[in-house]
């Protein structure tokens, strides 16, 4: 059994798995090659304070858990979870840098007889194909000879009721005395362990589980956008007869965002059609799911163009985004889909700026490139786009927001968070 476990990347896949592994009585190790993270990590260890939703407490491990951005105490761990992420290049497709540069680190610090396990979203294939041979590279050691490897993906969701503890952890190894030992290891931070019967079966699974949400969303968005052109019928009608079927899975239209959903369908496109495969359907539900934004951004120019009409022009056209995060009530703030629909607001010569209780008005303004204001009425828009389906919306009515301003802003509401208007002065808009 493991004393020591090393964890490669401390982002919000591995800071909550270290603080379970030590929280279980091992001593952890994390590593990560961001300063900024590590030292923040480091005052967390200091002071005990509550970090955002998808961690714990550092304060209560601080005798079990290190962090750090110097990898040498790798050396002294039995296991090392890399845990690093795995975006796409410009033209989607597959970008392994950061596991393989992962690999290499671990590879010069590794000691004989040591378990390396891979928890990133990778195509089949990549454990072995790449992360195994990074280490190779620079250890000098040989995989299931000098050290053994595993794979096991992450099933986090930031925010919301799926969180490390009670998801079901799929575990694979080389082979099956590797996959026993690392159940055992896992199973004192989750409820539940499954062992994969191959490491390929677990990565493709990984892949496979974000495809099947991928497909599904793109055919409610595409439904969605097709029914704002037919007079008289809305999709939200149609859903709420539809699913009054046994078997009917409801599932709600809007931008596809995360890190997950986005990007895991093109790693499984990647491997399978690099042997040959087809995926059409794959890539249609991207190709759909992408197509929103535009979408979403000719709403925009829609309302505004009839709020002019109207009489109610401004000279900044400034739209409010309302939620920058992904999703409901998370501060998670990787979403392409917003970046790309703020660009396309921004050529179309709006204004944007944006409003989230939930994100750190820094960071957001960091990763959008747009002013983010304090409180939703900071100063005064000429639209408001309501983006997240925060709690803290939820309890807002459309003519209560428009009241907040001198002019009735365009409001813009894609998960629709409010009924039509009561009033003829209100131009209004929902997906």
């Amino acid at each position: 059994m493991a004393e020591s476990i090393g964890i490669v990347g401390l982002g919000y896949v591995g800071t909550p798995l270290a603080t379970a592994f030590s929280a279980s009585g091992y001593r952890v190790f994390g590593f990560d090659i961001d300063q900024d993270t590590v030292e923040r990590l480091q005052q967390d260890l200091e002071t005990p304070v509550e970090l955002p939703s998808t961690r714990s407490s550092l304060a209560v491990y601080e005798q079990r858990l290190e962090v750090s951005t110097d990898p040498q105490p790798l050396a002294d761990c039995d296991v090392i979870i890399t845990t690093v992420p795995t975006p796409l290049t410009d033209d989607s497709m597959p970008d392994m840098s950061i596991v393989e540069t992962a690999g290499q680190t671990i590879g010069e610090h590794i000691s004989p007889g040591t378990t390396a396990v891979l928890e990133s979203t990778v195509f089949p294939g990549a454990t072995r194909g790449i992360f195994a041979p990074a280490i190779e590279q620079t250890s000098g050691l040989v995989a299931g000879e000098d050290f053994d490897i595993g794979y096991s993906p992450e099933r986090l969701t930031p925010g919301g009721d799926h969180e490390l503890r009670n998801s079901v952890k799929p575990v694979s190894a080389a082979d099956n005395g590797v996959r026993d030992v690392l159940e055992d290891l896992y199973s004192t931070v989750v409820e539940e362990t499954f062992p994969a019967p191959s490491i390929e079966s677990a990565e493709a699974a990984k892949c496979l589980e974000n495809v099947q949400r991928d497909v599904n969303i793109a055919l409610i968005n595409e439904f969605a956008m097709a029914c704002s052109a037919v007079d008289g019928l809305d999709y939200e009608d149609v859903l709420s007869v539809a699913e009054t079927k046994w078997n009917f899975h409801r599932y709600r239209p809007g931008l596809v965002g995360g890190h997950c959903i986005p990007i895991d369908p093109y790693y499984l496109i990647y491997e399978l059609e690099r042997h040959g495969g087809s995926t059409p359907l794959m890539r249609q539900a991207r190709s759909t799911n992408e197509s929103l934004v535009e979408f979403v951004a000719g709403m925009v120019e829609e309302a505004m163009t009839e709020r002019k009409r109207a009489g109610n022009s401004d000279h900044t056209d400034r739209i409010l985004v309302c939620g920058l995060s992904y999703k409901p009530n998370a501060d998670d703030l990787r979403s392409a889909a917003n970046e790309s629909l703020f660009e396309a607001l921004a050529e179309r010569g709006y204004e944007v700026v944006g409003y989230d209780p939930y994100v750190d008005e820094t960071a957001a303004a960091e990763t959008f490139g747009i002013d983010v204001w304090s409180s939703i009425d900071e100063r005064v828009p000429s639209a408001l786009l309501m983006l997240a389906n925060h709690d803290e919306f939820t309890h807002l009515s459309l003519e209560g927001i428009v009241d907040r301003y001198p002019t009735p802003p365009a409001v813009i509401d894609v998960p629709r968070l409010f009924d039509d208007p009561t009033r003829s002065d209100i131009v209004y808009r929902r997906l």
